[in-house]
């Protein structure tokens, strides 16, 4: 029996908490969600549609849903200095723009849209806020190669802040915790008892100057084992599992802080992905930019529709001057990604290893590193995904969330082989809930879904994501694991977070 089916039995259990008010949601999202069927591309408000709720098959009174994309107030449009032409040499060109908001105190915005210049190539774009002290680290990259911008496939390239502790490993980007001192010896002796090769370790984070996500690729590269060293991490409690905060403002010392950095940015403080439409966050609510924050916008074209000039802008509505209002944070999810060929299927690039050796001589380092930290972070191994149904391969991951808060928004990223996607609060528990379900996967048509009411999360509680794939979808057959290539995949989820209530 399909999996999926079997989950949203979940719907008895507590529906009323996850009624969501959906803009322009996808037709085939459930359950709890819009089931509006236009593409309202143009961003006008849609009447209210009801339709039958998958829960009244079970006996749960089918809840009216209704979605709405009402146009944005553009109260700033920032745009970059000037188009760019994607790479001749990459068929997946990853570039970073700044646009500054000349932010002169602190702000909250409390809605957005991107606006591609050039839809047929743009494939995704994400907003980063970084702090205006990053500035110089941006002069180093911006125009390099005679272009506005940076190559930046798999983040922004910038570093978080200053190192500290053993090679820098205190840094805010790190997520290694080995302390310092006697506390810091005896981390590395466990560590070196687990196989790992700490003098190659501390060299690596030394040069990189406790840049975490380039020093394990240099690890890597020089003959360590990266999967081997994360679950030592794991093992001896110097990584924790748990969710994260946005990327660009992760906090250290947990795994999910070390695997958002080598990924990227993940949502940042917003994102476009085809679908979407303006987003506009709950009342009283918004992200903060603080004074002279400067936003990085990654740009992912995708050449295989032509190498045409893109000019992408964002718009901000934002709330006015002195405003008091809840910020916004963000928590991740991810889960492996391990999409074996299909039984029969031949050739070199079904073979993990060499695919993964294509991946990083075509992608760099982070391509080899983000599918072992991965698997090290959900406690998985590749031969655990290679008996599956090639038709309905399936990965799942459970997060812990770090502290009390309210879920008050839900988002939800695959690539094309992607037919449904899941996100579960506290599986198998009396508090099972279902967050987000998407039985029918369209990458065509992606968006951003708010709770109609805030949904509690408790420090400690689970948070599971589930992804399936249809590997016969792809037309080459290939073995197929996490990465930023429309024809790698993803499964990464994202909540919306607000502070909890003081008690």
């Amino acid at each position: 029996m399909n999996r999926m089916l079997l989950l949203s039995a979940a719907l008895c259990v507590s529906i009323g908490a996850g009624l969501v008010l959906a803009q322009n949601a996808p037709a085939q999202t459930s359950p709890a969600h819009s089931t509006h069927t236009q593409h309202d591309h143009g961003g006008s408000s849609q009447a209210a549609t009801e339709r039958p709720h998958p829960a009244s098959q079970l006996g749960q009174q089918s809840p009216r849903v209704r979605e709405t994309a009402p146009p944005l107030r553009v109260d700033l449009e920032l745009t970059m200095r000037q188009p760019y032409v994607p790479s001749e040499k990459l068929s997946d060109d990853y570039r970073c723009f700044v646009l500054d908001p000349g932010l002169r105190e602190d702000r909250f915005f409390t809605g957005f849209e991107v606006k591609p210049g050039n839809p047929e190539v743009v494939h995704h774009v994400i907003l980063n806020a970084v702090p205006l002290e990053a500035i110089s680290q941006i002069r180093e990259l911006d125009g390099q190669d005679g272009q506005d911008g940076w190559s930046c496939f798999g983040g922004t390239g910038l570093q978080a802040g200053p190192g500290g502790g053993v090679g820098g490993m205190g840094s805010p980007g790190g997520g290694l915790k080995l302390g310092s001192g006697a506390a810091s010896f005896g981390a590395l002796m466990k560590l070196q008892e687990r196989g790992v090769n700490v003098n190659a370790l501390i060299k690596a984070l030394q040069e990189h100057r406790g840049n975490v996500p380039v020093a394990l690729a240099a690890y890597q590269q020089a003959g360590g084992d990266l999967t081997a060293l994360l679950s030592a991490l794991q093992a001896e409690g110097l990584l924790g599992a748990g969710g994260l905060g946005d990327g660009a403002h992760a906090g250290s010392g947990d795994a999910m802080t070390v695997i958002t950095s080598g990924l990227g940015d993940v949502f940042g403080v917003g994102s476009w992905v085809p679908g979407s439409v303006p987003t506009h966050f709950p009342e009283s609510t918004g992200r903060l930019l603080k004074k002279g924050t400067l936003l990085v916008m990654q740009v992912h074209y995708n050449t295989l529709a032509g190498r045409e000039p893109d000019r992408t802008s964002v718009q901000l509505q934002l709330a006015p001057a002195g405003s008091q209002l809840q910020p916004l944070t963000g928590m991740s999810l991810v889960a492996p990604v391990e999409i074996p060929c299909p039984a029969g299927a031949t050739g070199e690039l079904c073979n993990r290893d060499a695919l993964i050796r294509k991946n990083t001589a075509e992608d760099g380092p982070r391509a080899a590193m983000t599918p072992a930290a991965l698997l090290a972070l959900c406690q998985k191994k590749p031969e655990d995904y290679a008996k599956q149904n090639p038709k309905q391969v399936v990965s799942t991951c459970d997060m812990r969330v770090r502290e009390d808060a309210l879920a008050v928004g839900v988002n939800f990223h695959m690539h094309t082989l992607g037919t449904s996607g899941l996100l579960e609060l506290n599986p198998g528990t009396n508090r099972e809930q279902v967050l987000l379900e998407i039985p029918n996967w369209d990458f065509h048509w992606q968006g951003s879904y708010f709770y109609r009411e805030p949904i509690t999360l408790k420090k400690g509680d689970t948070v599971r994501i589930t992804c399936t794939w249809d590997t016969t979808l792809n037309p080459e057959p290939r073995y197929i694991v996490w990465g930023e290539g429309t024809r790698d995949e993803m499964c990464l989820g994202g909540l919306t977070l607000m502070p909890a209530p003081r008690e």
